[in-house]
């Protein structure tokens, strides 16, 4: 299949607007906003299905669909604790299989792809610099005018669901920096850190600059680029990041840094979560079951409901047992080749560490996004291109 047969631009853009529908409606306690990013699915994927030629699924879909197939059989076996929840999951796992196979068949044409990520990187730089003026000038009300809860930043109902939300995009910008667009791509990453910085998000403030790192180590070896102008570069980009952090403030995240024992709620709840493991540990206790399952086995109790364990990979043995969590650890070793390859793709494994700290996956806007990033780095490399540009490396 060559690049000239399968592109298709406008579906590419589709698909972008979908999983930027669920983003921005994300800030809603309630299930719709699940719904609307679902049915945007959806609807790409009829299309898809419906104009489609050849389709050429990596083999990464083979742990994909016993992913998204888990819930069910938990539920078709009476395995499950509480079915409702595990159906609702169940829902949310397949339509994050979707996901993966249109992002591994729409967007493996170089100009589907290109045409995608613009979109992202415009869409997520806009809503950073929405979630700074949202902080500090109409703090309570998305876009000034939407009042919401005290838990929004931007559009995202939870402080490090945004900066997995950043940690996605900005390997987009850095992306762009890696093609020689420097200025663009410098202030679409700092919009993105500076936002993080204000979100007051540990992790995210971490993950943004090994992700920075990275990108530069990427692009000094990919490129070799002598040591002059890497230094010049770095030069750049952290004067722009520094000015964009400066303007949105660090005293917050300062104070949440300085904290003697910052993780020790998350870790009351790990111990909490790996006494649940045991009880379960082939099949799981069924698949979005945690906060019901959890009372029993708390060793502190804090007054207050608790949604989460704060640890993705902890909640998915509890859930899920032992073999989902295998998979889940499978899909992403088998997937980190690929997400360092393409320089675009390094959120895909961000997101994945952050998960060990906190609960990004957990929520569906964010998962869709993600296996959607994740199924398009499968086709890195993969594609014959029409007209190769000698300024952009083959792998990207």
């Amino acid at each position: 299949m060559t690049e000239r047969s399968s592109a298709n631009p406008a579906l590419a853009v589709a698909f972008g607007l979908a999983l930027l529908a669920g983003l921005l409606v994300d800030w809603s306690p309630h299930y719709w906003r699940v719904v609307v990013a679902i049915a945007g699915i959806s609807l790409v994927g009829a299309v898809w299905a419906l104009t489609t030629g050849k389709v050429d699924l990596p083999g990464q879909t083979i742990l994909i669909l016993a992913i998204a197939l888990w819930a069910p059989m938990q539920l078709a076996l009476h395995i499950t604790r509480l079915p409702w929840p595990t159906t609702q999951r169940a829902i949310e796992l397949a339509a994050c299989a979707v996901c993966f196979i249109l992002g591994s068949q729409i967007l493996r044409a170089r100009r589907n792809r290109d045409a995608f990520l613009n979109l992202i990187l415009g869409a997520t730089t806009f809503l950073a610099v929405a979630a700074m003026l949202q902080m500090y000038l109409t703090p309570g009300r998305v876009f000034g005018v939407i009042p919401v809860g005290d838990s929004i930043v931007g559009t995202i109902y939870y402080k490090n669901w945004f900066a997995a939300m950043m940690e996605l995009a900005a390997p987009i910008a850095l992306w762009q920096v890696y093609n020689g667009n420097i200025v663009v791509g410098g202030l679409c990453f700092a919009s993105m850190f500076a936002a993080t910085v204000t979100s007051a998000s540990r992790m995210g403030v971490i993950l943004l600059l090994a992700e920075f790192l990275v990108a530069l180590m990427l692009l000094v070896v990919g490129r070799r680029m002598r040591m002059k102008s890497a230094v010049s570069l770095v030069a750049i980009l952290g004067l722009l990041t520094a000015a964009a952090t400066a303007v949105a403030g660090t005293d917050v995240i300062w104070k949440r840094l300085e904290e003697s024992n910052p993780y020790a709620l998350r870790g009351n709840l790990l111990a909490s979560t790996q006494k649940m493991i045991p009880i379960h540990p082939w099949v799981g206790s069924g698949i979005g079951t945690w906060p019901s399952e959890y009372p029993g086995f708390a060793t502190y109790d804090w007054g207050l409901y608790v949604n989460a364990a704060h640890n993705d990979w902890a909640q998915w043995a509890s859930e899920g047992g032992i073999p989902f969590f295998l998979l889940m650890l499978a899909l992403i070793v088998w997937l980190a080749k690929p997400c360092v390859q393409s320089v675009w793709g390094l959120g895909v494994l961000s997101v994945m560490i952050h998960s060990y700290m906190d609960y990004p996956l957990q929520d569906p806007a964010l998962a869709l996004f993600w296996f959607s990033l994740a199924g398009a780095t499968t086709q890195i490399g993969t594609m014959t291109r029409s007209r190769p540009r000698a300024s952009e490396p083959e792998s990207n």
